[in-house]
């Protein structure tokens, strides 16, 4: 039994080997996989050949009373959990009266934050629309794929960036999702969207028809090895998977959102296909032909969610018309959400600018004025832990604030609260979001 034990501890590690570096870990809606870029694959491969040969053993390590199909048995060994199945998307319910119909733009500054939820905690993927002209959309995507390779920072995370250009004629038309992405390369693919579907899937979809769309197949080897997947389709030299979606349901569903910070819900179409040789998928497209983003996605493989939409207003939140110089006016606490920071790690990502400078302004705006600054997370993980993360983001905000904005440091005061103070549920993927917070208090 030992020996049956080391084969499978083996295989996971080998298993994650290629997927962290080399493919990435699964990140957002469209079950997107990271990519290694070519000058990583002799290390990558050498792992997929040992990853391949330990599961070929482990199969045969069956105990009586288990007996598993080969497609079954590999599919459990290789995702390492042979108890229960994935989880699985919630259930939302219908629209209704209190779903918003908040349009989101297709702009410049726009950001969209998702998560993979997993034993650690949620992984958060940050998409930030680059520049947006007549001719294309340009994105940054950003997320935590573990790091290191060993010793101990190999539970860190290591930051991974890409950036995808997709010609606006496609985000009218294309019927195909390029929704892999190589690390550290700027990607573009006429003829497919990278990061939604395309207003005429859609409106087909809406009208109650079937739509082609069709899903590029996962790079990762190894995957393709132990999910049985059958052979793909080519298209223009990369391999995709031939999906024919189809509406779920006549009406749409409400998917809990913050947008600028605050709680609503949108109003998304669910749609699915099946893919041969392995299982469904689900997609929720937001339901705006204008930006139909892919706001929620299943696959076998896992599942993915966007919690936070952001996106700057046409007018300038100057004055009376902040809502949260408003706030802070009238001695209110203030739920920041626009803050964004590496997994399990007090270090600020590139997208907390737009805030940090709207909160650096009001003080400026307010010379006579204080904040104090509370970090709060969600309730995975170790208390302790999360206190500490708490009081070190808090530190950070005002760290930031302080070396790039100037603020006087007396202005600010910090402290963490971990997860003893939550808004929302710890149950679900945004009630998580809601209570993984900054919090401004005027003093």
């Amino acid at each position: 039994m030992r020996a049956i034990q080391e084969i499978r501890r083996s295989y996971t590690t080998a298993a994650q080997a290629i997927k962290e570096p080399c493919w990435g870990g699964l990140a957002m809606p469209a079950m997107m996989r990271m990519r290694v870029k070519p000058r990583g694959r002799t290390n990558c491969w050498r792992a997929f050949w040992f990853a391949s040969a330990t599961a070929i053993l482990a199969f045969f390590a069956v105990q009586p009373g288990q007996a598993q199909s080969l497609a079954d048995r590999l599919k459990a060994v290789q995702s390492g959990n042979e108890g229960p199945p994935p989880p699985s998307l919630p259930k939302w319910k219908p629209v209704s009266s209190a779903t918003s119909s908040m349009a989101i733009p297709l702009v410049k500054g726009l950001i969209v934050s998702g998560v993979q939820a997993g034993e650690q905690g949620d992984r958060e993927q940050i998409r930030s629309m680059k520049d947006v002209t007549p001719a294309a959309a340009t994105m940054v995507i950003e997320w935590d794929a573990q790091g290191g390779s060993g010793g101990a920072g190999s539970n860190l995370p290591k930051r991974v960036l890409t950036t995808r250009i997709v010609d606006r004629a496609d985000l009218l038309t294309s019927h195909r999702v390029m929704q892999y992405y190589a690390n550290g390369a700027t990607e573009h693919y006429p003829g497919a969207v990278g990061f939604g579907g395309s207003t005429e899937v859609l409106n087909q979809l809406r009208a109650g028809q079937q739509s082609e769309f069709d899903l590029q197949a996962n790079p990762d080897p190894l995957l393709a090895l132990v999910s049985g997947q059958s052979m793909p389709i080519s298209w223009n030299g990369h391999a995709m998977r031939k999906c024919t979606l189809h509406r779920v349901g006549t009406t749409d569903v409400s998917i809990p959102m913050l947008v600028n910070s605050v709680p609503v819900e949108l109003a998304a179409l669910h749609a699915m296909c099946s893919l041969d040789g392995i299982g469904e998928v689900q997609l929720y497209f937001l339901d705006q032909p204008a930006n139909p983003l892919i706001i929620a996605g299943q696959l076998p493989e896992g599942i993915s969610q966007m919690i936070k939409i952001d996106f700057p207003l046409n007018a300038p939140q100057t004055g009376s018309d902040s809502p949260m110089e408003q706030a802070l006016a009238q001695k209110k606490p203030v739920e920041i959400y626009g803050i964004y920071f590496d997994f399990n790690s007090a270090s600020l990502k590139p997208a907390s600018e737009a805030v940090l400078k709207q909160i650096a302004d009001i003080l400026t705006k307010n010379p006579g004025w204080k904040l104090s600054v509370a970090g709060h997370t969600d309730n995975i993980g170790d208390s302790g832990f999360n206190q500490s993360l708490s009081e070190r983001r808090a530190a950070a905000v005002k760290d930031a604030l302080v070396k790039e904005y100037k603020i006087a440091p007396d202005r600010l005061t910090t402290t963490g609260y971990g997860a003893s103070r939550p808004i929302a549920t710890n149950a679900t993927v945004e009630g998580r979001a809601r209570n993984r917070r900054v919090e401004l208090q005027r003093q």
